[in-house]
């Protein structure tokens, strides 16, 4: 098995990569997850990610799930980072 690691400090931070890689605007992120594109701002200031919100963005990007909670990919088992997928 091979892992790759991408340290990135918090959640949060690689939630921000993620955006930034997959060009996510708020109101999409609004409608896909159900959860209203305020509090998605509030998580992009900095602020805290709710366990919900954490799982709200694994049902959208399930291959990035474990690199989300962890920063580290198993491209075995198709658990990616957003910088993999833009490299494929």
């Amino acid at each position: 098995m091979h892992i790759v690691i991408l340290y990135m400090e918090s959640t949060i931070d690689r939630f921000m990569l993620l955006l930034e890689l997959e060009k996510v605007k708020m109101p999409w992120l609004e409608r896909q997850a159900g959860i209203d594109a305020k509090r998605w701002h509030s998580v992009k200031q900095r602020k805290v990610m709710r366990t919900s919100e954490l799982d709200a963005i694994i049902k959208i990007y399930p291959e990035y799930s474990y690199w989300l909670v962890t920063g580290k990919e198993i491209s075995e088992i198709d658990q990616i980072n957003p910088l993999t997928k833009r490299a494929n």
